[in-house]
C-alpha cells in the first residue's frame, strides 16, 4: 500500500506515525515544501522571549529521525503542485525545480494555513515580516541582528500579543496596532480591558480601531508603518493578522471546500474523495457546541485529527471527538483562557444564551500572593448547559480552571452539575468555593 502525505508538520506527521504503528510494511512518503517537520509553531514567541535556549528546541522530530526510527520517507524542499485523483498521482517540484510524479493508494492533504497578508504598499521593505513558521522565525532572527529599536506589531491576536511581550523583553520600544475595537479577535470587553491594563503597565503603546494602509522606508529599509490616522516610526514591523487555510491544491483537484474556505471533511477526516483524507489547519473540524464544522486552526486539533486520519487510512473507523476552540495565552502578568463560544460568536450564530460574570481570587484571599481571577460563562437559558467561557487570572490556574469548564461542555453538564462538582481545596490553590463553582452557583441562583 502506498501512502502519500502532503505536508510534514503536526497533522501530516501525526498521520504518518499512526499509519506506521499499525502497518509496518506500507510505503509512506511525505512531501514537505520547507526544511522542517513536526515543529512547535506555538513555541516561536517564547523562543524570542528567551524561554527556550536554542532555535533547534522548536523542532520535535527531524526528517532524519522520521526515516531512521519510523521508516517514514520525508522529501523536504518538495512542493506539491497538482493532484490527479483519477490517476491517483501527485505532481511535485523538487528543490532544484525538477518535476516528479508520485503515485498513491491513499492520500492525505495536510497543507496547513498561511498568514493573511494584505497587498499593502511597502510589503517588500526589509523589516516587514509575518511570523508563521520556522523560516519566518529565522528571518526575524536575522532582522533582530540588525539591532532595531522600534517595533510595530500589526494585529492583536494570540501571536501578535505574545510577540509584543517577546519584543519588549528584548528591549525594543513596541507599538501594537489593531483594526478592531477589541483585542483577540474583538473579544469580550472584559478581555480587552484587562489585556490593555497588562500592556500599558509595561509601557506598550496600543492603538485600537487603527487601520494600516502600508509601509514606508528609505533605500529598501522600513522606516514607518502608515495608517489612516497617522504614521508610526518602526525599524521592524510584524504582521500578525491571523491565518487562512491552504486549500488551493484540494480545490484545484475538485475536492469540496467548506463554507469556511477550508477543506470539507467528515468526522473520520475523509474528504469528498474516499481515498483522500485531510486534517490540520487546511481542514475544517467538527465543533461540539455548533454541532457542525468550523474553522479552528489550533495545534491540538491538528494533532488529534492527524492521528485519526492516519488510523482511518489503515481501515479503522475512529471519529474526531470534536473541538471547542479551547486556548490560553499569557500577556505579561495576565493569563487569558477561553473555551466554546463567547458573546460575539453567540450573537453571530443567533443562539439564545445567558451570561454570568464573577471576580474572585485565584487562591484563598488571605494567602500571600493571591491575585484576582475573573470567570465569565455563557449558557443555554432552557437546559442550562454551558456554551462557553473566559477565564482570566495572573497565573496558570486560569488555564486549568478553563479546562474544567471545557470538560463540562464536552460532557454536556448543566450548570447545576458544575456547581456541585467536588473540586480540590486548600488555601494555596483556591478558596473553599473555587471561582468555577462561584460562577456556576451565581448562574443557578439567577435562573
Amino acid at each position: 500500500m502506498k501512502i502519500l502525505i502532503i505536508g510534514g508538520d503536526a497533522a501530516g506527521m501525526s498521520a504518518a506515525s499512526q499509519i506506521r504503528r499499525r502497518e509496518k510494511d506500507w510505503e509512506i512518503t511525505v512531501l514537505e515544501q520547507g526544511q522542517f517537520t513536526s515543529y512547535s509553531a506555538c513555541g516561536i514567541p517564547y523562543f524570542f522571549a528567551g524561554d527556550l535556549d536554542r532555535f533547534e528546541d522548536l523542532v520535535i522530530v527531524t526528517p532524519e529521525q522520521f526515516k531512521e526510527k519510523r521508516d517514514i520517507e520525508v522529501l523536504t524542499g518538495h512542493r506539491a503542485q497538482a493532484i490527479d485523483r483519477k490517476a491517483k498521482t501527485v505532481t511535485a517540484q523538487d528543490p532544484h525545480g525538477k518535476a516528479l510524479t508520485l503515485e498513491y493508494d491513499r492520500l492525505m492533504i495536510a497543507t496547513g494555513a498561511g498568514p493573511i497578508l494584505p497587498q499593502w504598499p511597502g510589503m517588500e521593505l526589509r523589516g516587514v515580516t509575518p511570523l508563521r513558521n520556522l523560516q519566518d522565525t529565522q528571518r526575524v532572527q536575522a532582522l533582530l541582528q540588525e539591532k532595531p529599536q522600534r517595533c510595530v506589531v500589526v494585529g492583536g491576536g494570540y501571536i501578535g500579543l505574545e510577540m509584543v511581550e517577546a519584543f519588549h523583553r528584548l528591549g525594543l520600544q513596541v507599538t501594537l496596532l489593531e483594526k478592531l475595537p477589541g483585542l483577540m479577535g474583538n473579544a469580550e470587553a472584559l478581555v480587552t480591558e484587562q489585556a490593555l491594563k497588562a500592556l500599558e503597565a509595561k509601557g506598550i503603546e496600543v492603538h485600537l480601531e487603527t487601520t494600516v494602509t502600508g509601509f514606508s522606508g528609505k533605500q529598501g529599509k522600513l522606516s514607518a508603518v502608515e495608517t489612516e490616522s497617522g504614521s508610526y516610526p518602526a525599524d521592524l514591523a510584524l504582521i500578525s493578522l491571523g491565518v487562512k487555510p491552504n486549500a488551493q491544491l484540494a480545490e484545484a483537484a475538485g475536492l469540496i471546500i467548506g463554507h469556511t474556505g477550508a477543506i470539507s471533511v467528515d468526522r473520520l477526516q475523509r474528504t469528498s474523495d474516499p481515498s483522500v483524507f485531510s486534517a490540520g489547519d487546511c481542514a475544517e473540524a467538527y465543533h461540539l457546541v455548533l454541532e457542525r464544522n468550523a474553522y479552528i486552526p489550533l495545534a491540538l486539533n491538528a494533532n488529534r485529527a492527524g492521528r485519526i486520519a492516519g488510523a482511518n487510512m489503515t481501515g479503522a473507523e475512529e471519529m474526531f471527538p470534536g473541538t471547542l476552540g479551547s486556548a490560553v495565552t499569557r500577556i505579561f502578568d495576565l493569563v487569558i483562557a477561553r473555551t466554546g463560544l463567547d458573546e460575539p460568536s453567540l450573537k453571530q450564530e443567533k443562539l439564545a444564551y445567558k451570561t454570568v460574570e464573577i471576580k474572585s481570587s485565584d487562591r484563598a484571599e488571605y494567602m500571600k500572593g493571591s491575585g484576582p481571577l475573573w470567570v465569565k460563562i455563557f449558557y443555554d437559558p432552557k437546559e442550562h448547559h454551558l456554551l462557553g467561557a473566559w477565564v482570566l487570572g495572573e497565573d496558570e490556574s486560569a488555564g486549568k480552571r478553563c479546562d474544567i469548564l471545557a470538560t463540562a461542555i464536552t460532557a454536556k453538564m448543566n450548570l447545576g452539575q458544575v456547581a456541585d462538582l467536588d473540586l480540590c481545596y486548600a488555601p494555596p490553590f483556591s478558596g473553599v468555593w473555587d471561582p468555577v463553582l462561584q460562577a456556576a452557583n451565581k448562574a443557578r441562583f439567577t435562573w
